[in-house]
């Protein structure tokens, strides 16, 4: 495929421009020709530039610790910082360029709430609040509008009596599993917290039935590979095509350097999984997701993929605007639908997406599990996957 013009011949895509206006549909390839917004120099950056703490609600030896382990400035603060009125790339340093560290007074482990399609309601575990990356998609943005700075919670010992209770309750074992990655990224600043080496050693000593999910687009695994894990993390990759990620997933990890520490994590014994997600339709979109597939299954054989559309909610795009200004999102909502709280991709596209990602991994393992995320029963019938009982990757 290399643009609309032969795309729009076949008859799949006829019926798609029934619902979408061509002119529309234009704009979602206007990825593939956008620069980057923000320089290279910008990008390669240090995630954090310095650390906060709360007074008198944080761990006081902790901060000093993790502050020591990161070689940072540490700020103490008298109250929780709120909105800043910044803009671009001022706004984003105010918000992902800092780490503020404080105790977390409301419950670590909670049950999500809001399911979509066909989604389980799983249960997360927040050591962490916002993400230090600069995705442009983050629907954290908008989850966390009103406090906006990146968080880790370090009144750990909260959290392990959580997760000793969570493990002595007769939750059924598919939802056994916390995840981490829900409300940031767990690994994006690990290297400067060293949580992951904490948590993943507790799970097997002192909760035996219950497993961790790491979500991440991080490749920092190096601290983890030595760890007695035993089998109860799973760590779970984000990637995406080349093309996504130079756009639009600034600061991250490559996709190449993501499946490679997949790797290294499979051969230290971890459970890997993988999300392909969120999918963008742009004018080489089959050939390159395509060529992902055939660079995940050269690298690591995932025990489950789960993929997904760019599918935000009515809300994000003033506060991708707020932040990326030139964003070629903004452009690419005017060719979405309106799908309850949801813009999406017109049916019959998404399941061209679909289909086109399913066939490319059936074509390496024909009986992997794999999950649509957040998807409507009708679009998991079409493809063919609705026959077996959710293996998504926040399940056991």
């Amino acid at each position: 495929m290399t643009g609309f013009s032969e795309f729009s011949q076949e008859i799949l895509v006829m019926a798609i421009l029934q619902e979408c206006p061509p002119e529309e549909m234009e704009i979602a390839n206007w990825i593939q020709e956008k620069s980057v917004a923000y320089s290279q120099g910008e990008m390669q950056k240090p995630l954090v530039s310095e650390l906060w703490a709360i007074r008198g609600k944080a761990n006081e030896v902790r901060v000093k610790k993790i502050a020591s382990r990161s070689k940072l400035p540490l700020i103490w603060l008298d109250k929780s910082p709120g909105i800043n009125g910044e803009r671009g790339i001022d706004k984003l340093n105010g918000e992902r360029g800092v780490l503020l560290l404080r105790d977390r007074v409301s419950p670590f482990i909670e049950q999500f709430q809001h399911p979509i399609g066909r989604c389980a309601k799983f249960y997360k575990l927040t050591a962490y609040n916002n993400c230090n990356f600069w995705c442009e998609y983050c629907y954290l943005y908008l989850t966390f509008r009103t406090q906006p700075v990146s968080t880790h919670f370090i009144n750990y010992e909260k959290m392990y009596d959580e997760i000793i209770k969570f493990d002595k309750s007769k939750i059924p074992k598919t939802l056994r599993v916390l995840n981490l990655g829900e409300l940031g990224d767990p690994l994006a600043v690990d290297y400067m917290t060293g949580f992951a080496k904490q948590i993943i050693p507790f799970m097997p000593e002192h909760a035996p039935k219950t497993r961790l999910l790491f979500l991440t687009k991080s490749d920092c695994v190096d601290d983890i590979l030595h760890l007695d894990h035993g089998g109860q993390s799973i760590i779970s990759f984000s990637v995406n095509t080349d093309v996504v990620f130079q756009q639009l997933e600034h600061r991250t990890a490559s996709p190449d350097a993501r499946i490679i520490a997949a790797a290294k994590a499979q051969k230290a014994g971890y459970e890997i999984r993988l999300r392909i997600d969120p999918i963008i339709f742009y004018s080489t979109w089959e050939r390159d997701y395509v060529a992902l597939v055939d660079k995940i299954f050269e690298y690591v054989q995932p025990a489950r993929i789960t993929i997904g559309e760019y599918r935000p909610s009515n809300g994000l795009a003033n506060h991708i605007s707020s932040r990326f200004p030139d964003s070629p999102l903004l452009k690419i909502n005017r060719s979405l639908v309106k799908e309850g709280k949801k813009l999406r991709y017109p049916k019959n596209l998404r399941i061209k997406m679909f289909g086109t990602i399913i066939e490319a991994i059936k074509k390496y393992r024909s009986d992997i599990d794999i999950a649509l995320c957040k998807e409507q029963p009708a679009i998991w019938k079409a493809l063919c996957l609705d026959k077996k009982g959710l293996k998504c990757n926040c399940l056991s």
